[in-house]
């Protein structure tokens, strides 16, 4: 078993240490730049390849140094977004400020802005070069046009090779995940193949997740709204809370997954058969053998109670968007666990996912355990390799011991999934814990 980690993720660094971190390291990062690509440039220059060589020549060699450069920064983009979504630093300025600006976007749009911020603020280091070398050409008969283009080509290359160089380095300062083959969920993740691979029948996994939740909700605050966080395609955790909540918003990050809720919803063609998993609920609630009206008023019900599809982020420090909604029951199965193999990052999701809880609520939670991946459609998905201490250590701070239930459960018949274990916890958060935690939350951010 893992040691239990005391400190706090890095995640968890103030805004101010953040800006004056990333100040320092976009000073240190710059005048690395510009010292490599000078001496690049005038070593290319010295070495003679500009000498005889026609304007045609040169032109060819700055536009190969600029493939070279543009390789080299894609590793250092896709570093410095790990290093963002980590840490909330950056080497770059413009990068770290539209990384807090876009804060409530969806990550791809973050992404993008901030990989823009970043291309932009290395193009503008471009500029003093080309000034300074065709400055000289222009105003000196000792530096030919050639030379000049030469010159910059030199630079270029010397940036491809900081900013590889850059980018190697913050992979290995983040532990070198960056390495792991994981598949994409925004480019990868197909709906169709996780229902077809994980939900043609009720596994053991969710046979324990779907008795745990069931017991639980008997303690759930009644006749309130409640939120299930990451609910991917699937619906199986909506039936245990189906009957206590006053309404049921779901959310995730993918839109091909409420597309897929959305469906069933509507009763269309195709969508997935849940009745198998509803049976199983009624089972957990002490209906031996359901009848098929009593699994279709379950399904009627949900359906029912449903009333929002949201769009949601873990990655944002506001999950919900804009929104600051705090529900009396927070459901979450699969998610936060189910998103990085980084557990400093895993920490950061789930204090997202505790802080829309309200004061009295509830949170339930499920989580693969002891793993780093697990596979849909043969493609590997991150997992941090949860134990139960890890799940203590981050809800005890949040819940009183006499409140908290946390389970290791062995489900070996999941192997072939790429876990052996799960974890299943539920808290219940007394009003005046709530309050408390409120104020010590308000004391620190001053």
């Amino acid at each position: 078993m893992r040691a239990r980690k005391k400190s706090g993720p890095i995640s968890s660094i103030p805004q101010l240490k953040k800006w004056s971190a990333t100040i320092v390291a976009n000073a240190v990062s710059t005048y690395a730049l510009d010292a490599v690509s000078t001496v690049a440039g005038l070593l290319l220059v010295a070495s003679g390849v500009a000498a005889g060589a026609g304007l045609h020549t040169a032109l060819v060699l700055l536009g190969i140094s600029y493939v070279l450069w543009s390789y080299g920064l894609s590793f250092s983009l896709t570093a410095n977004w790990r290093l963002l979504e980590a840490t909330g630093t950056s080497t770059s300025l413009l990068s770290k400020l539209a990384y807090d600006l876009a804060r409530t976007s969806r990550a791809g749009i973050r992404r993008a802005l901030c990989a823009a911020g970043y291309v932009l603020f290395e193009l503008a280091k471009e500029t003093p070069y080309y000034i300074g070398a065709f400055g000289l050409a222009f105003a000196s008969d000792a530096v030919s046009g050639e030379e000049a283009l030469v010159f910059l080509a030199g630079a270029n290359i010397g940036a491809a090779a900081y900013e590889y160089g850059l980018g190697r380095s913050t992979s290995i300062f983040l532990g070198g995940k960056a390495d792991k083959a994981y598949a994409s969920f925004e480019e990868e993740w197909a709906p169709a193949e996780y229902l077809a691979g994980y939900y043609t029948a009720v596994d053991a996994d969710e046979q324990r997740t779907i008795a745990f939740f069931t017991e639980a909700a008997r303690r759930m605050p009644a006749d309130e709204p409640a939120l299930v966080f990451g609910v991917g395609p699937t619906l199986h955790h909506v039936f245990p809370i189906a009957r206590r909540a006053s309404e049921i918003h779901v959310g995730d990050y993918l839109r091909c997954n409420l597309d897929e809720i959305s469906r069933w919803i509507r009763q269309e063609e195709g969508a997935h058969d849940w009745q198998a998993f509803v049976n199983c609920t009624l089972q957990s609630e002490g209906i031996a053998d359901p009848s098929r009206q009593e699994i279709l008023d379950r399904e009627q019900l949900a359906r029912r109670k449903i009333t929002a599809l949201l769009d949601v982020d873990i990655r944002n420090d506001l999950p919900l968007g804009n929104a600051q909604a705090r529900y009396a029951t927070v459901l979450s199965a699969y998610c936060a666990d189910s998103a990085t193999a980084d557990p400093e990052i895993w920490q950061a999701y789930m204090r997202r996912i505790i802080g829309l809880v309200r004061p009295g609520g509830t949170l339930l939670i499920a989580a693969l355990a002891q793993t780093q991946s697990y596979f849909v459609g043969g493609k590997p998905f991150p997992s941090p390799g949860l134990e139960a201490a890890d799940m203590e250590d981050m809800l005890r701070d949040h819940f009183p011991q006499s409140e908290l239930t946390i389970r290791m459960v062995p489900v070996p018949e999941c192997a072939a999934h790429g876990y052996s274990s799960i974890i299943l916890a539920a808290g219940h958060r007394r009003w005046a814990d709530g309050c408390k935690e409120m104020d010590r939350t308000c004391a620190a951010r001053g």
